[in-house]
């Protein structure tokens, strides 16, 4: 059941993995932009929303605990 429930994409997923993208990825921010705006299509948005959050999953330094360090 947990690993159902990591693979989910929330929209808090994706507005924390957009904030530490800002501060820390530029690269990964600009591709997420391009592959948002080069398509109207929902599902390009959901593609380009999953691959931020797996790129921010597998970077920030407390995987698992559900927070990220923002102080």
């Amino acid at each position: 059941m947990d690993e159902t429930r990591s693979a989910r994409v929330t929209r808090a997923d994706v507005r924390e993995a957009l904030m530490w993208a800002l501060e820390l990825d530029r690269d990964a921010l600009l591709a997420h932009r391009a592959a948002v705006h080069s398509s109207k299509s929902d599902l390009t948005r959901r593609r380009a929303d999953k691959a931020l959050v797996e790129q921010w999953r597998a970077r920030r330094p407390d995987t698992g605990q559900g927070t990220t360090p923002r102080e």
